[in-house]
């Protein structure tokens, strides 16, 4: 072999030498790379994870404060209650007998005990649209203002619904999350848009149901005991 043949050889199997050289480096970054990937995908799970369990623990610190909050009121009522009760036990002064009407009812017996609100029993929808009517013709087609219920929608107190999602008569509260509290409706009105998770509140005049707009909130619904 001659000198130059051996001097090409050497070169051939030198550029070999360096193209192996520079696909394992290849590989090694290749692989690397991959490595970081799985690495950020797991660190982004992670993060995911940390932050649907904070808001379910969010979610479950404000439920519990809303029924401590009921069973505080619960308890200083029991306690008026007892209070009332030790009262009436002692001897009565002519000042403090209560008499009867003239038709032997006392006062007060035609004023009926409002219903406890079972939140323990509640059932809870999020992410809830919340849009507005009026009783006009705009609104609903009418101006009578008798509701699918039969009952005649009262502003701030009246709620269509989904009868599928929240049954009539249901107690329904709205909690829009601005600190201000629930607010409190009766299921009393259906429509044929609320479908789902929405609810239409029933307020005072149709330019302040425009105003109101759409709004997002967390509803709670109890069912009306039969």
């Amino acid at each position: 072999m001659s000198q130059r043949s051996e001097k090409l050889h050497r070169q051939v199997a030198q550029l070999r030498a360096d193209v192996d050289a520079l696909q394992v480096a290849w590989l090694s970054q290749q692989h690397c790379d991959a490595v970081e990937l799985a690495a950020a995908a797991e660190r982004t799970r992670q993060a995911h994870r940390r932050a649907s369990e904070a808001q379910r623990t969010a979610r479950a610190w404000k439920l519990n404060a809303i029924l401590t909050l009921i069973l505080a009121a619960l308890i200083a009522g029991v306690a008026l209650v007892i209070s009332a009760k030790a009262t009436t036990t002692e001897p009565a002064t002519p000042s403090a007998v209560i008499s009867p009407l003239d038709n032997g009812r006392l006062p007060g017996d035609d004023t009926p005990a409002q219903e406890p609100l079972r939140l323990d029993q509640a059932h809870v929808l999020e992410d809830v649209t919340i849009t507005h009517y009026d009783v006009c013709s705009k609104c609903c087609g009418k101006t009578d203002g008798i509701t699918a219920s039969g009952a005649h929608a009262t502003p701030y107190s009246t709620v269509a619904v989904d009868p599928s999602v929240i049954p009539l008569w249901a107690d329904v509260l709205v909690d829009y999350g601005d600190g201000a509290g629930l607010r409190r409706y009766r299921a009393e009105d259906t429509g044929g848009a609320i479908k789902g998770n929405r609810i239409d509140l029933c307020v005072g005049s149709h330019a302040e149901a425009l105003q109101l707009g759409r709004r997002t909130a967390t509803v709670y619904w109890v069912a009306r005991e039969e």
